[in-house]
């Protein structure tokens, strides 16, 4: 009797192309708040903010988020699971919000499978031969424990259980990195900006301002965190809008007069209210990336503790 397969992938993008039933889950959590009792709560929450960032109907967003989760519930009835989960940030972020919903049944042990990804390219990029050979690993429960610890820190109002988290050994081989890439884009101590809303800025300081160029130009400048069309359009968006700007508000979004003060460093950028996961950040946010100690802080440099 031929075991009964499922896929899990954090998009559509290998609908077709990888065995089994396909479960796909279209949550950007890379992106926006996270907050909420699972699911109902947690799903209305992602659904206003993919609507409200991303021009997409709320009820649509809704539906589909709660359905795809729910369809999770399925998953006890395969034999085998594979999850094919890249790299990057996006993909990491899916996974852990992934496994601390699989951790729940343990009925799983022994039945999830992990995809390795070559640290390079996306699974879709590869010709399907190529895909094909990709030999699943297994993953142990406690690998699957793992994840649900870094997601109940990924989504904690207090970054420095994350921090603590991309310092150890995990069981997930990519899943330190792309976490240290995600507290990178809490605003920095040096100039107030993320790490992705410098990149934009340099990149459009360089006159690469077009969608197509700037994005191929972001990710080979950012191998861990590959922007979409619609993250750029909303970092970009939060960069051009208001009194005080560093993008031009119309296209070409070249750096305003203050955005290339702050490129310069002469001046610096106060952020507005925004959720980075639980964190929130804002003018008077409180926590900060700190490069010089490569970690979260919530200390400004010439002053004493924000908070204690």
């Amino acid at each position: 009797m031929t075991e009964a397969i499922a896929s899990i992938r954090c998009g559509d993008d290998l609908r077709g192309r990888v065995p089994g039933a396909f479960f796909p889950i279209a949550d950007p959590v890379c992106q926006g708040p996270v907050h909420g009792e699972f699911p109902e709560d947690y799903v209305s929450r992602r659904a206003g903010f993919v609507a409200g960032h991303y021009a997409h109907g709320v009820a649509g967003v809704r539906a589909r988020l709660a359905g795809e989760y729910a369809a999770l519930r399925e998953l006890p009835q395969y034999g085998r699971v594979l999850l094919w989960f890249e790299h990057d940030l996006w993909d990491q972020a899916a996974l852990i919000r992934v496994l601390s919903v699989l951790a729940a049944w343990p009925a799983l042990a022994g039945r999830l499978w992990l995809v390795p990804p070559d640290g390079v390219r996306g699974f879709a990029e590869m010709p399907q031969a190529e895909l094909e050979a990709i030999e699943a690993e297994p993953l142990p429960w406690s690998a699957v424990e793992a994840g649900a610890e870094a997601w109940d820190a990924f989504a904690s109002d207090d970054p420095t259980a994350l921090d603590r988290l991309t310092r150890r050994a995990l069981p997930l081989p990519h899943l330190a990195r792309a976490m240290r890439r995600h507290l990178q884009d809490l605003p920095w101590v040096t100039d107030g900006l993320s790490l992705t809303e410098r990149l934009v800025m340099r990149a459009a300081a360089e006159g690469i301002t077009e969608e197509g160029p700037m994005l191929r130009h972001l990710r080979a400048a950012d191998p861990v965190f590959h922007l979409t069309d619609l993250i750029l359009r909303d970092v970009v968006g939060r960069l051009s809008t208001g009194t005080r700007r560093l993008l031009a508000r119309e296209a070409p979004h070249a750096p305003t007069p203050r955005g290339a003060a702050i490129l310069a460093g002469e001046a610096r950028h106060s952020p507005g209210p925004r959720h980075q996961a639980g964190v929130v950040v804002g003018p008077r946010g409180r926590w900060w990336w700190n490069p010089r100690s490569a970690g979260v802080t919530d200390r400004l440099p010439g002053r004493p503790g924000l908070f204690g």
